[in-house]
């Protein structure tokens, strides 16, 4: 794992075409308003890609606000904090969530979302029963299926990136691409 460099990560997003880039403390409430912005943006274009893009950003967005370890503690509350963006990449459209994690959950994180590419259609399917079946752990706040469900809704793989932040976290990064023309694969 390398350091991470904000610069690098902004410059890199600005070349492309952004639908939505947001980066701070996140609720239920902003989600919303993300939600209607993003219908609003990319149902008029092609809905059934819309409808993908809507349905990845909102497993991604719900990971960062439910397992970010980072949060704003400005008055009572105590949101998660983030980053969320939505660019329009040449042929498709990619979905980026990025949040703190800490140093000690990079490795079975990694594992996941490896697991998580090496499967194909049906073992993603598979594996998402599983985990519906397992009991939930400590942190969770749902069967954990938010990667497997962002991967079946893709057909492409996850790409992930961890980078240390610092002495007990990391920054996770996932980013899923939406094809703006695909094989009907439902």
């Amino acid at each position: 794992m390398s350091d991470f460099n904000f610069f690098d990560y902004h410059t890199q997003i600005s070349q492309d075409n952004i639908v939505l880039s947001y980066k701070g403390p996140i609720s239920d409430i902003l989600l919303a308003e993300f939600i209607r912005d993003i219908r609003h943006k990319l149902q008029p274009e092609d809905p059934r890609i819309g409808k993908k893009v809507f349905a990845i950003f909102m497993e991604l967005a719900q990971n960062v606000l439910y397992y970010s370890k980072e949060q704003n503690h400005f008055g009572n509350a105590k949101d998660k904090v983030g980053t969320l963006v939505i660019l329009q990449d040449g042929q498709n459209y990619r979905v980026i969530t990025g949040n703190l994690v800490y140093k000690k959950d990079v490795q079975s994180l990694q594992e996941k979302c490896d697991t998580v590419n090496s499967l194909d259609r049906e073992g993603l399917r598979e594996y998402k029963r599983q985990l519906r079946n397992n009991p939930k752990g400590e942190e969770s706040k749902g069967a954990g299926i938010g990667l497997v469900q962002a991967a079946l809704t893709s057909t492409d793989p996850l790409e992930v990136e961890l980078q240390e932040v610092g002495n007990d976290f990391a920054f996770f990064m996932v980013s899923v691409y939406v094809r703006k023309t695909e094989e009907t694969e439902e």
